[in-house]
C-alpha cells in the first residue's frame, strides 16, 4: 500500500540531509549544517509519528531509521568534530606509502592527515553502538543514554555558539585539543550510559504532565532569542542538567 511508503519517505529525506550536511561540514559552512541536521531530527521524529498514524510500522522502516540516523546522527558530527580540530591548528602530517610487491602491484601514495583529528570519530562509534542498543529494547517514555539526534544537535550548533559575541573572548578555551577530546569522551559516555532521561515527545492522546519537560521546553525559548540557532547546544546542556536534578529528586 502506497501509505506504507510515507513513512519511508520521511526517514530517507532525513538520510538525504545527513548526507548534505557532511558534504557542507568539509567546507566548513556550519550554519547550512545545522540547519540540515535540524531538518534531519524534525523527519527522524515525523516518521515515527506518521508510521503509527497510518499503522504502517515494519522492520524494514525501523532498519531503515536506524542507518538515516547512524548518518545524520552519527557521522554528521563525528565530521564537524573532525574539522574542529583542524581549526583548532593541529599539524597536517605527510605519511608515505609505499608497497611494491612487483608485478603485481606498485604503489606509492601520500595521505596528509592530522592523527589526533581521527578521534572524533568516536563519537560516530558511540553513536552505532547507541543506536544498535536501542534497536534491541522495548520502546518506552524514556531514554537510557544521550539519544543520538540530542548529541547531533549539540556538535552542530557548537561551532556556531563559539561564534556569538558572548563567547568570542572564550573561543580559544572550546577550540583546543583538551576541550575537542573532553567533548568526544563526554559524548561517547552520554550516549552510552545508562542514566535515565525523559522524553521530549509530544504526546497528541494524552495530557503529558511533566514538570522537567515543561522547563525544558519553556526556558528553550529565551535561550534561542539570545544565542540564536546556535542555542541549541546549551538547550541539550540544559536538557542534560535537568535530568540530573530530577533523578537526583527522585532519590529522596
Amino acid at each position: 500500500m502506497i501509505k506504507a511508503f510515507i513513512p519511508n519517505i520521511l526517514t530517507a529525506l532525513n538520510l538525504i540531509c545527513g548526507c548534505f550536511s557532511i558534504a557542507f561540514a568539509f567546507q566548513f559552512q556550519f550554519e547550512a549544517v545545522l540547519i540540515l541536521v535540524l531538518l534531519g531530527v524534525f523527519f527522524d521524529y515525523l516518521d515515527g509519528i506518521v508510521a503509527r498514524m497510518l499503522n504502517a510500522e515494519s522492520e524494514f522502516g525501523k532498519h531503515l531509521d536506524s542507518l538515516s540516523d547512524i548518518v545524520t546522527s552519527g557521522v554528521v558530527p563525528g565530521v564537524i568534530v573532525y574539522q574542529l580540530f583542524k581549526l583548532s591548528g593541529n599539524r597536517v602530517t605527510d605519511f608515505n606509502l609505499d608497497l611494491n610487491l612487483e608485478p603485481i602491484v606498485n604503489l606509492d601514495l601520500i595521505f596528509s592527515i592530522s592523527p589526533i583529528a581521527f578521534l572524533a570519530f568516536f563519537i560516530t562509534l558511540g553513536s552505532a553502538l547507541r543506536l544498535a542498543k536501542f534497536n534491541t529494547i522495548d520502546y518506552t517514555d524514556e531514554f537510557e543514554g544521550l539519544p543520538t539526534p540530542a548529541n547531533a544537535l549539540f556538535f552542530a550548533s557548537f561551532p556556531i555558539l563559539m561564534e556569538h559575541y558572548y563567547f568570542l573572548e572564550s573561543k580559544e578555551y572550546f577550540l583546543n585539543n583538551y576541550t575537542l577530546i573532553l567533548l568526544v569522551v563526554s559524548s561517547f559516555i552520554l550516549m552510552n550510559v545508562p542514566f535515565r532521561l525523559f522524553s521530549l515527545r509530544i504526546s497528541l492522546i494524552k495530557y503529558d504532565y511533566n514538570i522537567f519537560k515543561i522547563l525544558t521546553i519553556v526556558l528553550s525559548i529565551p535561550i534561542i532569542l539570545i544565542f540564536g540557532i546556535g542555542g541549541f547546544c546549551l538547550i541539550i546542556i540544559l536538557y542534560l542538567f535537568l535530568n540530573v536534578i530530577r533523578n537526583l529528586w527522585s532519590l529522596i
